[in-house]
């Protein structure tokens, strides 16, 4: 594989930002960086739509079924003995790392690929501290620095933060929105990384507006405030960094992880309908319950000795509740669409993968998509996780010399296409096999390629009686991209 010499890469995660907030009025910086590079007007998030399941993505090129992270939190006894993995949680999944040996995720990283090249990888989380650590997991391995705001203690390498405390002074009170928070993140990286460590890739994970759509509400002041800092942040990325950009070398990749949703319709209380129902359920393995229920507005039911009586029990049960809307299970179970279909087939996935029920109705500040709501958000405020189209689309964006200029692309893509196209630019190869696809139509020197090539595909279960389960996926030069799910 033939790379082009020199080029770096700077990626931008601005997480669960909407591409419909990407306007010339609410985001000019970021509307202009995509209308002067490649915008992708039609890609996609991986399911879970949750974070920490997409940041495996973007830093593996695969869906869950291969890299195992299959849900932000999962139960796994191995790692989390008596309780439920929270991969959000820097301490305790430090702890369930060990207990795993590192065996983590099933395929290689972006940072041990680049590694393995003489290339140095670095990345700074505004997000959680379980994040900040997951898409740098190697780093202590392979040399590559990484620091998470919410736990500056395990930054790598070690006692690294007292130095940049030292130069930009000390970490901003956190608060949602998460201004100041975000802003010093876009300091560490234009302050300390590029002129200490000039990376050759740069991962910069940004925690707004998915925060504000959270507690404020998807469209509401607070977030559109939010969304503003952070366009000027972006701006100032830009200003900082003109000069490398002009000059051809670095390559800036602006996107999303996932959309988000608003919650409506009163909270569920899921595990107590579940126990009222006849069930033996629980939030946890804590007290030997016969189902561990893990769900916000999508995730999952994970039986006990994955018993398939009581498998099918809960799913003909589900199928009653108004509440509930698509349901897969491995094997097709009375009718359900399977975990394949959703790239979810992996030994950790729920035994029963439920989505709550949703629709394109507005919120209170006009934005659309609304479903049922087992979260710990406050009501109105966003979520995701689940299979509407408000949280699988997400925004793609590319500028640099590496890339076409003023284009649109209609072809799909997605997060998972995010490590093999750097890896194509920088002309390193790998291996093993992945998921994604290197977006060789957004490259310089290339024609966008054939889009009518673009297959959509519905794939519908056949219960014999109750809802039936729908889903859209699009298939295009050997990726498979997810649209949205449904229930009739």
């Amino acid at each position: 594989m033939t790379g082009e010499p020199g080029k770096r890469f700077l990626i931008v995660v601005l997480d669960a930002l909407r591409p419909e907030f990407v306007t010339p009025e609410l985001m000019p910086n970021l509307h202009a960086f995509a209308q002067a590079g490649v915008r992708f007007a039609n890609s996609r998030s991986t399911f879970p739509t949750e974070t920490r399941v997409n940041q495996s993505a973007v830093t593996t090129g695969c869906y869950p079924a291969r890299h195992g992270v299959v849900a932000n939190r999962f139960p796994l006894a191995e790692a989390a003995p008596g309780s439920v993995l929270d991969s959000g949680d820097d301490v305790a999944f430090e702890a369930a790392l060990k207990r795993l040996s590192g065996d983590l995720l099933g395929v290689p990283t972006l940072g041990e690929i680049l590694a393995a090249s003489g290339k140095r990888f670095a990345t700074v989380s505004a997000g959680t501290s379980g994040g900040g650590r997951l898409i740098n997991i190697t780093a202590e391995r392979t040399g590559a620095f990484r620091l998470a705001l919410r736990r500056t203690e395990a930054a790598v390498p070690a006692g690294i933060f007292e130095a940049i405390a030292e130069r930009l002074g000390p970490l901003p009170e956190y608060g949602v929105p998460a201004l100041l928070w975000n802003s010093y993140a876009v300091d560490c990286y234009l302050d300390y990384v590029e002129p200490e460590l000039h990376p050759d890739v740069m991962l910069l994970w940004l925690s707004e507006p998915d925060e504000s759509f959270h507690y404020c509400g998807i469209g509401s002041p607070e977030a559109l405030g939010a969304i503003r800092h952070m366009d000027a942040e972006f701006g100032r990325i830009l200003t900082r960094q003109g000069a490398e950009i002009d000059a051809g070398s670095l390559q800036v990749i602006a996107m999303s992880d996932h959309g988000q949703i608003s919650l409506a319709g009163g909270k569920l209380d899921l595990v107590t309908r579940l126990n009222q129902a006849g069930f033996s359920a629980g939030d946890s393995p804590e007290g030997d319950p016969d189902c561990v229920v893990v769900v916000h507005n999508g995730g999952g039911v994970w039986v006990r000795g994955r018993d398939p009586g009581l498998i099918r029990r809960l799913v003909l049960w589900l199928r009653e509740q108004d509440w509930c809307g698509p349901i897969f299970t491995r094997g097709g179970v009375e009718g359900t669409l399977r975990h394949r279909e959703i790239m979810l087939d992996h030994p950790r996935a729920a035994d029963i993968v439920l989505v709550l029920s949703h629709d394109d109705g507005m919120n209170e500040w006009g934005r659309a998509g609304r479903s049922a709501d087992n979260a710990p958000y406050p009501p109105g405020g966003g979520c995701h996780g689940g299979l509407s189209r408000h949280e699988l689309e997400n925004f793609i964006a590319m500028a640099g010399s590496a890339f076409r200029s003023g284009a649109v692309i209609e072809a799909p893509a997605g997060n998972i296409d995010i490590l093999p196209t750097v890896l194509s630019v920088l002309g390193i190869g790998f291996d093993h096999r992945i998921d994604g696809r290197a977006l060789i139509e957004a490259l310089s020197g290339q024609g966008e390629g054939p889009e009518n090539g673009a297959r959509e595909l519905l794939l519908s279960s056949t219960n014999a009686a109750g809802r039936r389960t729908h889903l859209s996926v699009t298939e295009y030069r050997g990726a498979r991209y997810l649209n949205r799910a449904w229930v009739e």
